[in-house]
């Protein structure tokens, strides 16, 4: 696995959240007759990466005291 300084993931974290919450947002308000396959196929891959993210950042938080627990981002 290619490294990636704590900073990194930390932004990467925020950013996939972020985003998470935005395509949830539009599945939540789209119609009954609303297409969304194509929403719902980037929402499963932005939760599968935001999966793998916190396997990468809770094995560099446990080597770095410099940043915040994840669950601590995941309420945010």
């Amino acid at each position: 696995m290619a490294q990636v300084d704590g900073q990194t993931l930390l932004m990467a974290v925020q950013a996939v959240r972020a985003q998470i919450r935005l395509l949830s947002e539009e599945v939540n308000r789209a119609g009954d007759d609303d297409d969304l396959t194509d929403r719902e196929d980037l929402l499963a891959g932005y939760v599968r990466a935001a999966d793998a993210l916190r396997v990468a950042y809770e094995a560099e938080e446990r080597d770095s005291s410099n940043l915040p627990p994840y669950d601590l981002l995941a309420s945010g």
